[in-house]
């Protein structure tokens, strides 16, 4: 087509694009909304992918290096972080002036000492990093910024983050305590971490940091140097024992040549996997948008079939009748991709600065690629000539007698296309399947998964026709909802293909979550009984009645027991006996599934709070000196055989993890009595006296509560502070159950499927009472009741939405069954050798709520909705105007 052709064909789309400005509108909505979409994500991907001018910043501050010490020897170290290959000798570590003397004279240092410990706040403990680190040097710059008050000059003063402070309730003059200090802070400081906003970080002097704790993670000296701190450099001082991060060395990489450490799983290589599944995944997004903009397309190609057939009358050729109708996406697009990249940019900066809060990760400089904006605009366009492609062909092909008589002619599907479809969605459901299988390939199944849904595609016009005929046998509303969806197949098809592919995929996805957090809740491993608590004590401590008394203070109504069982190793021989539970070698001594041991020796003051039970004939039997077993298989004649080692801190445990046992292990067989309690953690109760004769030696193997209700914050800050005022290393552990992560994605696939489920049948509804304006002139000559307009527009969105959710919720179940197929037999394979394939494997769940909610609920709603916005009133022009 030549140039001035092209120019005449913009120039009748634009003038028709502003002729019809509300169907224009919709167009460019339609298209621009997905690139305005992903133009934020753009801005904001940008925004929180820090330079590394950032990067370097909220690492070492403004130094010109970092430097720890790595134990001395020779250190080969990634150029761009503290990651080694850990070949260095333990040795002392060195001294501020020590370190300050391997660079060139006129170099500083300050000293930042990272570790961690207990804040005792008003009502009980916290958790928190003790950071040493006098961030109001000029090396600390861009590692915190002050909020409030001033840095710590004293060791006596303090500094807290906004989030800790929050939690704690402490403010500016307030007197604070560590459980690892004697001493008490003034807090003079509130501060905001550069990286992180939900950061729990305590800040004070060097010399300040609690020695118990200086041990807890890391200690490194910033430095400012003369001169930047090159390569050779740093690979000078690895061969001294030290790992240097370097601010010239980040921002100036040295060759990979030079480099003799590479962390594993290099970064900067993309997988080619993910990037073949993450375009097609990108490629069904935009099949979306193009079936959600087909319908428009599509009724303004009808509206312009008497232009067209006038420029076919004069001569024009089935391309330039083609072209008229491309030129619509044309300018439509182009419009859509620019309004939206520049509505994006300030859409952005409004979403980060009163949304950005929520994500803890704090955001770099507000970032704006224009060149990416610029390909979003072009993906725009690309979508909207794709969404014009069909409605061009059928312009091609227009009748022009018909056409200028007001003819709309007889739509027909050819034989062979559906045909075609089916072949192309049985194969793709082929491909699907067959990579359900032991290769568990998620890119081939995606790939099978969209070959299916263009097949369905492909087959949604001759269904809608085939569907048309069943008009005969219900109301009149609907038969002519029915009928003009099998007549303007071109516009109906889109929008039911556009809910089918929504569906599908929501769908698709929700079978997946159910299936995974089914999957995930059967392999939970509580560690404690439901709402129950431990505390783990030290033996050699000797703080287990102040344990007990703490917990019963703070846990008001739980029944409190101190928790005695058998040694797991001694430290010197002779050593006390370790028990083996009947034919269970996994559950000897203190070591059971959870906090709680798998064997203990009770008297019977505790036996049936251990248990989980009541129980007479356990606290009888333990009276009796008999032991008490939780499987009745284990018990032969009214007796057990336990089986008895002597094991010291260097030998191996009784089931042979590591080194070897001093004996073979001593079989005594003993009287005993079964309780039956499946999920019972205790298996074994052996009372002391016959621990005493069989020479085991009890000792504290920790406290536990059970609880009559679930421990509140408020409860746990209170028994974790009273404990911390005990013992700074004891901390209460509580059983809250399983939690589902993903339980909010079930909720959004839902909303998400809804939403685009009754946007096309809304706009297929709009667009088809546009363009259908002819027939209800109709209805209201020949005397319809005006109600019958809204139960048209009612019907029209039922049959798009009602078709499309139930040709999805049936194409869904493929992709579903293929991937949870493809994790069955992944998980078969990797587990087959672990607890003799036992352990929890993936089954096919299906979330009937939701289903329910997309089959029934949102058909009717779309349903309702049409009513809602269409007007009754018919109109009252003349039928032929």
């Amino acid at each position: 087509m030549s140039v001035p052709a092209w120019r005449a064909s913009l120039r009748i789309a634009r003038r028709e694009a502003w002729k019809a400005k509300s169907r224009s509108l919709l167009v460019i909505a339609l298209i621009g909304l997905p690139v305005l979409v992903l133009a934020c994500a753009d801005i904001a991907y940008r925004t929180w992918q820090l330079n590394p001018h950032e990067k370097i910043t909220r690492t070492i501050g403004s130094a010109d290096a970092a430097v720890r010490w790595g134990g001395g020897g020779t250190i080969q170290q990634d150029p761009k972080s503290f990651s080694s290959n850990d070949a260095g000798s333990a040795s002392s570590a060195p001294t501020p002036a020590s370190v300050v003397a391997k660079f060139p004279p006129g170099s500083r240092e300050i000293r930042w000492r990272q570790s961690f410990g207990t804040i005792l706040t008003k009502i009980g403990a916290k958790n928190a990093e003790i950071d040493g680190l006098d961030y109001a040097d000029p090396l600390a710059r861009g590692l915190v910024k002050p909020v409030s008050g001033r840095a710590p000059r004293t060791v006596h003063e303090i500094a807290f983050t906004r989030s800790l402070a929050r939690d704690t309730g402490y403010r500016l003059g307030d007197t604070v305590q560590m459980s690892h200090s004697k001493g008490t802070f003034v807090l003079v400081g509130i501060v905001a971490d550069a990286t992180y906003r939900q950061a729990a970080t305590a800040y004070v002097l060097p010399a300040a940091v609690p020695r118990q704790a200086e041990n807890a993670f890391n200690e490194e000296w910033l430095l400012d140097t003369p001169a930047p701190v090159t390569w050779q450099q740093v690979l000078d001082l690895n061969r001294a024992g030290y790992l240097v991060v370097s601010r010239d060395v980040y921002l100036n990489p040295p060759p990979k040549s030079q480099v003799l450490y590479h962390p594993s799983g290099a970064q900067g290589i993309v997988n080619a996997k993910t990037a073949v599944t993450t375009a097609l995944i990108a490629g069904m997004a935009l099949l979306e948008v193009i079936l959600l903009a087909g319908p428009a397309f599509a009724v303004s190609a009808r509206r312009q079939r008497r232009d067209l057939a006038l420029i076919a009358a004069i001569g024009g050729r089935r391309r330039d009748l083609r072209n008229v109708v491309l030129s619509n996406g044309v300018v439509l697009g182009l419009a859509g991709g620019l309004l939206s990249a520049i509505t994006a940019i300030g859409v952005a900066a409004i979403g980060i600065a009163a949304f950005g809060h929520y994500i803890n990760e704090m955001p770099g400089h507000f970032d704006v690629r224009p060149l990416e904006l610029l390909a979003l605009t072009l993906v725009s366009l690309l979508t909207a000539l794709a969404a014009a492609v069909f409605p061009a062909r059928g312009a091609a092909r227009t009748d022009v007698v018909a056409a200028l008589a007001g003819r709309r002619g007889t739509m027909r599907t050819r034989k062979r296309v559906p045909l075609l479809g089916v072949i192309i969605a049985g194969a793709g459901a082929v491909v699907a399947l067959a990579a359900s299988g032991a290769s568990a390939d998620s890119t081939v199944i995606l790939t099978g998964v969209a070959l299916t849904e263009i097949g369905l595609i492909i087959c949604t016009p001759a269904l809608l026709g085939l569907v048309s005929r069943a008009g005969r046998w219900v109301p009149l509303s609907a038969r002519l909802a029915l009928r003009d969806a099998g007549r303007n197949r071109s516009s109906a098809a889109p929008a039911v293909a556009a809910v089918m592919a929504a569906v599908i995929g929501s769908v698709a996805l929700a079978i997946g979550v159910a299936s995974s957090t089914d999957q995930d809740r059967r392999a939970y491993q509580p560690r404690l009984p439901m709402n129950d608590a431990f505390v783990w004590a030290d033996p050699a401590a000797k703080t287990e009645p102040q344990v007990i008394d703490a917990l019963r203070t703070a846990l008001p109504g739980a029944r409190v027991v101190p928790v005695r069982t058998p040694p797991s190793y001694c430290e010197k021989a002779p050593c006390s006996k370790v028990v083996v539970a009947p034919g269970e070698q996994s559950l000897y001594s203190n070591v059971g599934n959870g906090y709680i041991p798998a064997v203990v020796i009770d008297d019977g003051s505790t036996a049936e709070t251990l248990l989980q039970t009541t129980s007479p004939e356990a606290v009888a039997a333990l009276h009796a000196g008999k032991v008490v077993v939780t499987d009745p298989s284990a018990i032969h004649q009214g007796r057990t055989t336990l089986t008895l080692y002597d094991v010291t801190a260097a030998d191996s445990t009784p089931d042979g993890s590591s080194g070897t046992s001093q004996d073979d292990g001593k079989k005594v067989t003993v009287p005993a009595v079964a309780v039956p309690k499946a999920d019972a953690f205790v298996k074994l109760v052996i009372p002391p006296s016959l621990a005493t004769q069989l020479g085991v030696r009890g000792e504290a193997g920790g406290i536990y509560a059970r609880t009559s209700h679930r421990p509140t914050e408020h409860e746990v800050q209170a028994a974790n502070g009273a404990l911390a005022r005990i013992d700074q290393n004891s901390q209460m552990e509580v059983e809250t159950g399983y939690h589902n992560p993903q339980e909010w994605m079930l909720l959004a696939l839902l909303l998400a499927s809804a939403v685009i489920t009754l946007g096309a049948a809304l706009i297929a509804t709009a667009l088809s009472n546009v363009d259908n304006r002819s027939d209800l002139t109709t209805l209201g000559a020949v005397g319809a009741a005006p109600r019958t307009r809204r139960l048209l527009s009612m019907s029209r969105a039922g049959v798009i939405a009602g078709i499309g959710t139930l040709l999805g919720v049936v194409a869904g179940f493929l992709p579903s069954f293929a991937w949870v197929h493809s994790q069955r037999s992944f998980d078969l394979a990797a587990l087959s050798s672990i607890n003799n394939g036992s352990a929890a494997r993936m089954h096919f769940v299906i979330p009937w709520l939701p289903l329910l909610v997309t089959v029934i609920v949102v058909p009717t709603v779309a349903t309702l909705i049409a009513g809602l916005v269409s007007r009754s009133r018919l109109p009252s022009e003349r039928p032929a105007d």
